[in-house]
């Protein structure tokens, strides 16, 4: 006896409208029953010469971020899942924690439809021999490939603002204060406070933390800095930096300057008073969102390499 979509919807556990729409792909199914129905046509064998079999993709879109403990990145993912599920895609979360993976990886799971296409801000390998890129691929804050568009702030002016403020306020014994990966190489954030005190001729310091680093490891660090000097600024390249090195300096009752950077609206609420730069997150899960739906409905589409919006600087007064 030939298996009906009733059977299919008996054995997920979903309605017979539900598989309906997943088979013709004709309107929403949430990724839970889409997986669902997926399994269960697999396990019963159901084919059909009028709709799409098992082989039938998934609206799925898949992010890759290298951790999710900066705010920022849960913000931004935030908006991402929200804009796409109003264009009728699901959103799955993968943090790889700056482990780099090859493309081919991506390009397999794309031929076997497990996903509609990928945005990513984490490390691709790409084969130096020309590979076309064939498959939905947006690419944020890190420069794969000249074939993949990049999404990116305007980090290098946001850089030379956050240093202006600082020295408007006549603060002159300074620490640039980040993640070790920003220095290697160093980042248009970097470049651009650098670029100001060096014009202005202030004075200045480097150092490094370590992402990976626990909390307590990085206070422990940014006392030390605190400790040995008397610096009056601290310009940290993220916000967390900036909450950690806020606290340390309370608990030694320095009065320092401390800025931040990316200004999510969680940071705000913690941090008020902090100097920093706002990324617009919902601008830039807009832009990535709709180059990566352009790909998916156009794959001849042509688009830029590379999109720089503007960063507001926050609280610099």
């Amino acid at each position: 006896m030939a298996v009906t979509i009733k059977d299919i919807a008996k054995e997920a556990n979903v309605s017979i409208a539900t598989v309906s729409r997943y088979i013709n792909q004709n309107g929403y199914v949430g990724i839970e029953s889409a997986l669902k129905v997926k399994e269960a046509i697999k396990k019963l064998g159901y084919k059909t010469k009028n709709t799409v079999n098992t082989t039938s993709k998934l609206n799925l879109i898949e992010v890759d971020f290298p951790k999710i403990n900066n705010p920022f990145y849960s913000e931004l993912f935030e908006y991402l899942a929200f804009y796409l599920q109003d264009k009728g895609y699901d959103s799955i979360l993968h943090l790889d924690h700056y482990q780099s993976q090859d493309i081919n990886y991506y390009l397999e799971r794309f031929k076997r439809k497990e996903i509609a296409g990928l945005i990513t801000s984490s490390p691709i390998k790409i084969p130096k021999k020309g590979l076309k890129i064939k498959f939905p691929i947006v690419s944020f804050d890190r420069k794969i490939s000249p074939q993949i568009p990049t999404v990116q702030s305007n980090n290098y002016d946001a850089g030379m603002q956050i240093a202006q403020s600082v020295l408007k306020q006549k603060k002159n014994r300074i620490i640039i204060a980040g993640a070790k990966e920003d220095y290697y190489p160093i980042s248009d954030r970097i470049k651009g406070m650098i670029r100001v005190f060096n014009t202005f001729n202030a004075k200045f310091d480097l150092r490094s933390l370590s992402a990976s680093d626990s909390i307590i490891a990085k206070k422990i660090a940014i006392l030390q800095f605190l400790k040995n000097k008397n610096y009056d600024a601290i310009c940290c390249t993220d916000d967390i930096t900036a909450l950690l090195a806020k606290e340390c300096a309370d608990y030694l009752k320095k009065d320092t300057l401390i800025t931040g950077f990316d200004g999510t609206h969680l940071i705000q609420n913690l941090f008020p008073n902090l100097i920093s730069a706002r990324q617009h997150t919902k601008e830039i899960a807009e832009l990535m969102s709709d180059l990566l739906l352009r790909q998916i409905n156009d794959p001849s589409a042509s688009l830029e390499s590379v999109y720089t919006l503007p960063v507001s600087l926050i609280n610099q007064n």
